[in-house]
C-alpha cells in the first residue's frame, strides 16, 4: 500500500447533465475514495478542474445552476462539445500532475497518463435501438480503442466481464469485477416514516405493487402491465400497480399507454421521481417487480432489497448475479407467468416476510466502499 495517495483525474463532465445511472457511479464512488482517504481526487467539468471528488451540480455552490442553464441547450452539439473537452483535458492533467486518470463513461477524453475505465454494460451493442444513434456511434468509435490502451477495466458484474472478455478478446486478467454500492438511505422504513411521501401520492404503505427504471424497450415494462393486467380484479383493487421513471429513448409509445391506463385508474403512473422520495416509495411496497431484458447490473432491485421490499425480479444478464437466491426469478418472455408469482406472493405474507429478510442480508454485502478498493487496486495496477 502506498502512504502517499495517488492523484487520480475523474471526468465529471456527465454531471453537468440531470444526474443519471452513471453520473451516481461516479459521484459514489468519488465519495467512496475520498473517504478511504488514499485517493487524491482531482474532478474535470468539460472546461474546469476542481481539486475534489466529483459532485452532482446541486452540490457544486452557487455556480451550479448557471452551469446546468448553460450546458442543457448544448445537447444537440454534443460532438463538438467533447471535441473541446479533448482539447483542453491533457493539459490540465499535466498541470495538476495526474498519476492515473479513471473515465467512468466508456470513453476517455485525450491523456498521456496511465487510465482506467469502466465499462457498464454492452446495451450499445444488444439493443442499439435503445440508444441515440451518435452514442453507439462514438462508442464504436471509442471503446475498441479505450480497451485496447486502458491499463485496467472495470466492470459492474461477472455477467459484463463475461460479455467484454468475449466481444472484445481482451485477456481476463485486465477486467476486474467491481460490484455497485447501495445507499444508506434505502433502509426499511415504518408506515409512519413513508407516510408523507406516500400521502402525497394517494398510496397506503404496504399495499402497492411497485416497478422503477427508465420508460424505455429494453426494461421491458410491457411485461409488468400484461403480468398485472391478468391479476383477479379483487388483487387489483387491493394493490395498484405504481410504475416510477422517467421517460428514456424511443419511449412514446409506451408512455401514451401508461398514461391511457393511469387516467382509466388501472395503474399509478409517476413518471420521474425526485431521488429524495425514492427510499420511502421502496420501502412501502408489498412487492417490487423488475422485468428488465438486459442490465450490466440492476440497481433497482438491490434497492429494493435494501429497503426490505421482496423483489421479483428477470431471469435475464446480470439480474440474477445481484439478486442470488434472496430474491424470486421471472421468465422475462412469459407475462403469464409472472402473474401467477404475483398472485401467490401476494396471498402469502410470511413467504414475502421471507423473501424481504434474505434480501436485507443480499443487500448488505454491496457497498460503495468495497467497488472503491476494487477501482483503487486497479490505479495501483495502473502505476
Amino acid at each position: 500500500m502506498q502512504s502517499i495517495p495517488i492523484r487520480v483525474a475523474f471526468n465529471a463532465t456527465p454531471l453537468l447533465a440531470p444526474l443519471s445511472g452513471i453520473g451516481n457511479y461516479i459521484v459514489q464512488v468519488g465519495r467512496a475514495l475520498a473517504q478511504q482517504g488514499d485517493v487524491d481526487a482531482y474532478s474535470f467539468y468539460r472546461n474546469r478542474w476542481r481539486h475534489e471528488a466529483p459532485e452532482a451540480p446541486r452540490e457544486l455552490g452557487a455556480s451550479a445552476p448557471t452551469l446546468l442553464q448553460r450546458v442543457k441547450p448544448l445537447v444537440p452539439f454534443r460532438g463538438a462539445l467533447r471535441a473541446a473537452s479533448n482539447w483542453g483535458f491533457p493539459r490540465g492533467l499535466k498541470v495538476n500532475r495526474i498519476q492515473v486518470y479513471h473515465e467512468q463513461n466508456y470513453v476517455p477524453l485525450s491523456y498521456n497518463v496511465p487510465v482506467v475505465i469502466t465499462i457498464h454494460d454492452l446495451s450499445w451493442i444488444r439493443y442499439p435501438e435503445t440508444h441515440p444513434i451518435d452514442r453507439v456511434r462514438w462508442l464504436e468509435r471509442g471503446l475498441p480503442k479505450a480497451i485496447a490502451r486502458a491499463s485496467s477495466i472495470l466492470v459492474d458484474s461477472n455477467f459484463i466481464r463475461a460479455e467484454v472478455i468475449s466481444e472484445f478478446g481482451v485477456a481476463p486478467e485486465r477486467v476486474r469485477t467491481a460490484y455497485l454500492g447501495v445507499s444508506g438511505a434505502y433502509r426499511p422504513r415504518t408506515a409512519d416514516e413513508t407516510g408523507s411521501t406516500l400521502r402525497g401520492l394517494d398510496l397506503l404503505h404496504g399495499k402497492y405493487l411497485l416497478t422503477i427504471g427508465t420508460i424505455e424497450p429494453r426494461k421491458n415494462i410491457a411485461h409488468v402491465l400484461d403480468a398485472y393486467a391478468g391479476l383477479p380484479s379483487d388483487i387489483r383493487k387491493r394493490y395498484p400497480l405504481v410504475v416510477a421513471g422517467a421517460q428514456g429513448w424511443r419511449a412514446s409509445a409506451m408512455v401514451s399507454r401508461l398514461r391511457q391506463l393511469a387516467e382509466r385508474g388501472e395503474i399509478r403512473f409517476l413518471g420521474h421521481v425526485p431521488a429524495a422520495n425514492l427510499p420511502d416509495l421502496y420501502a412501502g411496497a408489498a412487492l417490487f417487480v423488475f422485468p428488465s431484458l438486459y442490465e450490466g447490473f440492476g440497481l433497482p432491485p438491490l434497492e429494493a432489497m435494501a429497503s426490505g421490499v421482496p423483489v421479483l425480479a428477470s431471469d435475464r444478464t446480470s439480474v440474477p448475479e445481484v439478486i442470488g437466491d434472496a430474491g424470486m426469478i421471472l421468465d422475462a418472455a412469459q407475462p403469464d407467468l409472472t402473474t401467477a408469482k404475483i398472485a401467490a406472493l401476494l396471498e402469502q405474507p410470511a413467504k414475502r416476510a421471507e423473501m424481504a429478510a434474505r434480501g436485507l442480508v443480499r443487500a448488505a454485502g454491496f457497498t460503495w466502499a468495497a467497488c472503491a478498493a476494487v477501482a483503487r487496486e486497479a490505479y495501483c495496477q495502473a502505476l
